[in-house]
């Protein structure tokens, strides 16, 4: 009887260290997944050459040429080709962080300033081309604007653990303590942890 037991609990121990290795297993597969994502999306559209020069027109030189008013698909040619090259590329970027298919930390720390004034700059042009068409166009490009701007900066930077030029902690000045690295971590697990980071982050950044 006593020896049965014995074979019981070492089966017992021998499927939960196999589950364990096989879930870390899987962890890291999906870690270098995200890693292999990320870097081929940053590496072929982020920094291609026409995105950047296309972007950057967006940026600074759009709103001054053309209106709003024929949506994106009725301004004159290059400025077409322009706007859509660089939303459709955003809209290709938020549907992976949607889909949590690319990490999001690495997203949100090369992007969310350009994501949201991309945006704003593009918005005009958008929403006349959703009347034009009658239906919603780069809605996840929209939605991924709205994430990046319920996240403050600082709060990210302080929650990463990035540090001043002195060396000292960068804080974000808000109350309830320093949280330093959970949202790091929480972010290199489960999609469910991801989910909690962002609210994490989300909660802080609406402090007073």
């Amino acid at each position: 009887m006593v020896f049965n037991l014995i074979s019981l609990a070492l089966s017992v121990l021998a499927l939960g260290a196999s589950a364990w290795g096989v879930y870390r297993q899987v962890g890291r597969a999906r870690a270098a997944s995200d890693l292999a994502m990320t870097t081929d999306l940053l590496m072929t559209h982020i920094r291609d050459e026409d995105f950047q020069r296309d972007q950057l027109w967006v940026l600074s030189e759009l709103s001054g040429e053309h209106g709003p008013e024929n949506g994106i698909e009725g301004l004159p040619y290059p400025a077409n080709y322009r706007a859509w090259n660089v939303a459709f590329v955003y809209e290709s970027v938020s549907i992976m962080l949607r889909y949590d298919i690319v990490n999001p930390v690495i997203l949100i720390s090369l992007a969310q300033h350009r994501l949201i004034k991309t945006w704003e700059t593009l918005e005009p042009y958008i929403a006349a081309e959703r009347r034009r068409r009658g239906r919603v166009v780069f809605p996840f490009f929209e939605d991924a604007y709205v994430l990046a701007k319920e996240i403050d900066p600082n709060v990210f930077y302080e929650d990463v653990g990035l540090r001043c030029a002195d060396g000292s902690p960068r804080t974000a000045g808000s109350p309830g303590g320093r949280r330093r690295g959970r949202f790091t971590r929480r972010w290199r697990t489960t999609e469910s942890g991801r989910r909690r980071a962002l609210q994490h982050v989300r909660a802080r950044s609406r402090m007073p």
